[in-house]
């Protein structure tokens, strides 16, 4: 195989005795990566490791979600306090349900991106799958709440360590093709699939007593098993002879890293309490932590712009915004994510606020958007490369858009195969297929040594679009409730409120079809190469 036909070469030499080792990409003579010559079963463990990371984070939240009540009564947590591990079940404040984590996540994602380029992925990807199973551990051992608060929030970091690292690790191991089309599909569908593990673990244990501590044990023996796995079968890091633990210092742009961390820990801890109560607004610490979120932005770009011009590092060049793709994309994800959470939020709300289902049959009518994410993820790794990006984001978005427009004009009577059905099976048709195109464009964009500052950005702009969308949602949601002439909390009322979140959600959508129309139209085929990498 030469350069010549489209793919990046595979070093020869490195394999004299016959062996897969060493799993390292390297750089030839001429400049060009070399990718680990992988078999099949090793590609399967790789993406089975770090796919099986995201399982076991995304099952936490799950056992969070149904499990709050009991874990507030057991660990007697204050009542202002809730909304940090997770919110309180059937209510509206649902959509705080991971601040702690979501902050210790969103605060620290470009740091840990950042890092794993310098002094390599598969170190800090495996810092974080241990940090992971340490929190599930932990908030199984908890004995109050604030112990418990403790571990969600080194669950967030080790959740920052793992999601930019599994991108990088993915993109050096597999060349443009088949394999890492599938490897980010893999990456997609393990979220959605252990977030419904969790709550169906949790829905079994915890009646009992302290039951609701089961599924974390369960969690953090998935996680120490994904942990042993990954040092196993992760590709060694990229050989550094030059490297020097100094470069820590001088090589990452720190202050960059922390003003954006800042200002998007910020951004995340108000949309909350505004989700909370739009009062909330209104007091002093809000307004100033506003303020402090306004300035930072513009001290952040005119940073990038110093930096960049001095020829220091940069974490995210102020040149990458003059890229139509790129700021069409991360518009795409932003609105999508928004969407796809406020959508589930108020369809778990109707079923069980207006249609009174309890909790677990809740769960079972939610059950086909789990499905349908878990096929077109892999179906989408498939066949992205064979087919125009800009037709296929287009047409998801605009299925999408019919989930909540359906659920506007539904009628609580009607019968659940009428319309709820159609609306949960098609609400995450566009944010799946959007992972897999995103992860290919932006690693596309962003240059091969800074993939995990790339899956990084990539997910501080889906949790950053989650914060903000939610927080839109529900306010325009409470606004119209309140504003009704029905009694507050009467089903009139609410169902009025759930139908503006619902016309909202549509309004993003359809904005979000716009977008992609125009912003993605020069871009045709992901994710293809002249070879098929399966072989």
């Amino acid at each position: 195989m030469d350069a010549s036909d489209g793919t990046r070469p595979v070093s020869r030499s490195s394999y004299s005795d016959g062996s897969e080792e060493p799993l390292i990409g390297k750089v030839n003579d001429e400049g060009g990566f070399q990718y680990p010559r992988l078999s099949k079963i090793r590609s399967v463990l790789i993406i089975a490791s770090l796919a099986g990371t995201n399982l076991s984070s995304s099952m936490s939240h799950g056992l969070i979600t149904v499990g709050i009540p009991y874990i507030a009564s057991d660990l007697r947590l204050p009542d202002h306090l809730l909304l940090w591990p997770s919110s309180v079940a059937a209510t509206e404040n649902l959509s705080n349900k991971y601040l702690s984590h979501s902050l210790a996540s969103g605060c620290c994602l470009l740091i840990a991106g950042a890092l794993a380029d310098l002094v390599g992925d598969r170190l800090i990807n495996i810092i974080g799958t241990i940090l992971l199973a340490i929190s599930a551990f932990g908030s199984a051992m908890a004995t109050s709440g604030f112990s418990m608060i403790g571990f969600r929030l080194v669950e967030g970091i080790g959740v920052s360590m793992c999601l930019p690292t599994g991108v990088s690790v993915i993109t050096r191991s597999f060349p443009p093709g088949r394999r890492r089309n599938v490897g980010f599909g893999c990456l997609g569908l393990s979220q959605p699939l252990g977030f419904s593990l969790g709550m169906a673990l949790e829905g079994v244990f915890a009646t009992a007593p302290n039951g609701w501590r089961y599924g974390f044990y369960f969690c953090a023996g998935i996680g120490l098993g994904f942990t042993v796995s990954s040092i196993l079968t992760l590709p060694k890091d990229y050989e550094r002879p030059n490297f020097h633990w100094r470069r820590v210092l001088y090589d990452i742009d720190w202050i960059g890293a922390l003003v954006a961390s800042a200002c998007l820990g910020i951004i995340s801890y108000i949309c909350a309490v505004l989700t909370e109560d739009i009062s909330n607004l209104y007091q002093v610490k809000q307004i100033v932590l506003i303020l402090i979120a306004m300035i930072l932005i513009p001290v952040f770009v005119f940073w990038m712009d110093f930096q960049e011009t001095r020829g220091k590092p940069v974490l995210i060049p102020n040149s990458l915004w003059s890229n139509t793709a790129f700021v069409a994309i991360s518009m795409v994800v932003f609105m999508t994510w928004g969407v796809l959470q406020g959508s589930e939020l108020f369809l778990s709300l109707f079923f069980q606020k207006i249609q009174h289902l309890s909790p677990l049959e809740t769960s079972v009518n939610l059950l086909p958007n789990i499905f349908i994410g878990i096929v077109l993820n892999v179906t989408t790794g498939l066949i992205v490369h064979a087919i125009r990006v800009n037709y296929l984001i287009v047409l998801t978005a605009t299925l999408a858009a019919v989930s909540p427009l359906l659920m506007a004009f539904v009628d609580p009577k009607w019968n659940y195969w009428t319309c709820a059905f159609w609306a949960v099976l098609l609400g995450p048709v566009s944010v799946d297929v959007v992972f897999t195109v995103a992860h290919l464009l932006i690693t596309d964009i962003f240059a091969p040594s800074t993939h995990a500052l790339a899956g990084a950005v990539f997910n501080t702009i889906a949790q950053l679009g989650t914060s903000v969308g939610l927080c839109v949602i529900a306010v325009v949601s409470a606004a119209v409730q309140h504003s009704s002439n029905y009694p507050k909390d009467s089903p009139d009322a609410l169902i009025s409120g759930y139908r503006a979140a619902f016309w909202t959600c549509f309004a993003m959508m359809v904005t979000t079809v716009i977008i992609s129309s125009v912003g993605l139209r020069n871009i045709r085929k992901l994710g293809a190469t002249t070879t098929e990498n399966w072989s």
